[in-house]
């Protein structure tokens, strides 16, 4: 280490100390600890009030020195959501929130305090660090919030404003905080406007309009070897940045279908992407199970937005209660609206239609087969 660098580590080390003894210090206390000149400390004190690591309390006044304290760095975390973004439905005027969050507590509070107050969320449910919070395009309040509900964070609105989803949010006391210091930081916003109304902080967040995808995928296994579900979440790792990663999960069909190769599970990812690279992606997946797949029966299938159909849901529960034909999976899927890519064979279109259904269910739902939708 530079003898430079070693007497700013001295010194950044003593103004630390002298502040935690006394809440402050001069350039003449600096001097009498070090035994520097004059001139020397001076400069070292300007160059820490510009970097920021000290901070002028009191200002020179007559024979009084000016005083200085070091700056404590903030005690709340940097940001509590690593992750913030937004897909919409505009077909059914909905939408979903996804915030990816750095601990279960922020998660837990958020869900509790968005699904408690009197806003635009529908639902909230949280899988491990990921809170997911349902909405409705526009605002449907029949009163002006501006006192707690009961709740510390309001969101009151989320709209659609050009190419930019815009959520509306009201916060309360200290929770105010994850709006100026926390939302800001977090991937995927691209900006947050703060308002002080005095009684509460008004914060919109602005993010982008992403689209919801439900991607089925089975049969990509033999009897001696390979796991669907394995090769499922190497494609979600594949996808890398280009599409927001939201859910990898294995659901549990008919154990008693003669040609399944283990259990009889298919797999299926969520993720959000936009709209405009949906060819590109899909290519992508099907070119990584091509090259990958250890079956000929391999299919994957998509699901576009928020709502599963009812005619989809009769098909799952079809499917996990007697043996049905890849006819009718096809039939389904075109009722549906889902998209069906046969990658070496079709026989696995049946589960990946049918794994499409089950993207709102609960581990309990997704691993007993008996149970409906």
């Amino acid at each position: 280490m530079s003898k430079i660098l070693e007497k700013r580590k001295l010194c950044i080390g003593l103004v630390r100390r002298l502040t935690d003894e006394v809440g402050s210090f001069t350039v003449q206390d600096i001097i009498f600890e070090t035994g520097l000149p004059r001139s020397t400390v001076q400069d070292w004190v300007r160059r820490l009030l510009e970097e920021q690591q000290i901070d002028l309390v009191e200002s020179a006044s007559g024979r009084k020195p000016a005083r200085y304290a070091f700056r404590l760095k903030p005690s709340l975390p940097y940001s509590a959501c690593k992750r913030i973004f937004t897909t919409i439905d505009t077909a059914r005027e909905i939408g979903e929130i996804y915030h990816n969050c750095s601990s279960e507590g922020a998660v837990m509070f958020c869900a509790f305090t968005h699904k408690k107050a009197e806003g635009v969320i529908t639902s909230t449910r949280y899988e491990g660090l990921m809170l997911r919070e349902k909405f409705r395009l526009g605002s449907t309040l029949q009163k002006k919030i501006d006192k707690p509900t009961g709740s510390s964070v309001v969101v009151e609105r989320v709209d659609l404003c050009g190419d930019k989803v815009v959520q509306t949010l009201k916060a309360f006391g200290g929770p105010a905080h994850s709006l100026t210091e926390t939302m800001k930081n977090a991937k995927g916003v691209l900006r947050v406007e703060l308002e002080d109304k005095g009684s509460y902080t008004e914060g919109r967040i602005f993010t982008d309009p992403l689209e919801h995808l439900t991607i089925g995928i089975d049969d990509t296994d033999t009897e001696d070897a390979g796991a669907t579900w394995a090769l499922s979440l190497s494609l979600l790792d594949h996808l890398g940045e280009s599409a927001e990663k939201i859910s990898h999960k294995v659901v549990m069909l008919n154990p008693n279908i003669k040609y399944k190769t283990a259990g009889n599970a298919a797999s299926f990812l969520e993720i959000a992407i936009d709209p405009t690279k949906y060819d590109e992606i899909i290519n992508k997946s099907i070119n990584f199970l091509r090259t990958t797949t250890l079956s000929e029966n391999t299919a994957v299938t998509v699901l576009h937005g928020l709502k599963i159909p009812n005619e989809l849901k009769k098909f799952a529960n079809n499917v996990r209660a007697k043996e049905v034909k890849s006819s009718d999976a096809l039939k389904t899927a075109k009722k549906c609206g889902i998209d069906v890519f046969e990658v070496t064979g079709k026989m696995g279109i049946i589960g990946a239609v049918a794994s499409l259904a089950f993207f709102e269910s609960n581990s309990e739902v997704l691993m007993d087969a008996s149970a409906s939708l």
